[in-house]
């Protein structure tokens, strides 16, 4: 028994200091985001965490003990040099490898999108935020990437199906693809612009007659979305956002 007591007392010692006693910070924003006026908006995690040492740190170096996490839909202001946390979301694993995020906006709402892309998760959707009551929902459990017209429409894919929906969820349009896309994006209220991979091609489709045709464009990076992930990692850090602060809001 005194055996067992001391080995465990031992074993308490080594875990206990396997990991920092400081404590450190890191602010990881989406892949891309949209401008309102001055304001970059864009999901991020804000994480505290612990840096393995000692024992933890074999044999590749360890990984470091999350204290906290906050998750969710931030805005940086370009002028007033602030950052805020819009609307918290549940936490988050494996933030960002796991995940493709799609944010895309009008005059009145922005729609974003989170897929994991490993399996089911709780955060998997579509959500809409409205800039003038600044209330974000979830519009969608759908994993897609969607975007959104000018008169509010919300277009997005399941695989090589097309769907339009109006902002209650009524559907418009459906049609079936020829192939799954990897992202669409809307050239005017009755035209969407459809990207494929395999093979590389774009295609517009007239959602009144369903007519297809293959044009010339060129392929745009990071899902189209305004704001790429270096762009939003520059606002950001002019702001020098308190990151302890943020993880109390």
């Amino acid at each position: 028994m005194k055996n067992l007591y001391f080995l465990f007392i031992v074993f308490a010692i080594l875990f206990s200091s396997c990991y920092t006693r400081e404590l450190y910070y890191s602010f990881e924003p989406s892949h891309g985001g949209v401008v309102v006026g001055s304001s970059y908006y864009y999901l991020a995690q804000v994480r505290e965490y612990r840096m393995p040492k000692g024992i933890s740190r074999f044999p590749d170096g360890g990984m470091s003990r999350e204290e906290r996490q906050v998750f969710g839909l931030f805005r940086t202001d370009s002028v007033e040099n602030k950052t805020h946390l819009v609307y918290r979301m549940d936490d988050i694993c494996c933030w960002p490898a796991r995940f493709d995020t799609r944010m895309d906006r009008n005059e009145n709402y922005i729609v974003l999108g989170i897929v994991n892309v490993n399996f089911s998760d709780s955060l998997d959707g579509i959500y809409l935020y409205n800039i003038s009551s600044k209330t974000l929902k979830r519009y969608s459990q759908i994993k897609s990437l969607p975007a959104i017209s000018g008169n509010n429409r919300i277009a997005f894919c399941v695989e090589n199906k097309l769907t339009v929906n109006d902002l209650d969820g009524i559907q418009l349009f459906s049609y079936i693809l020829n192939s799954k896309p990897v992202y669409i994006i809307w050239n005017d209220d009755d035209e969407i612009y459809i990207y494929f991979s395999e093979p590389f091609m774009v295609q517009k489709i007239k959602l009144s007659t369903g007519k297809t045709t293959t044009i010339e464009k060129e392929y745009l990076p990071n899902y189209a979305q305004v704001k790429s992930k270096s762009q939003i990692l520059k606002v950001i850090k002019s702001s020098t956002p308190d990151l302890k602060e943020l993880l109390n809001l």
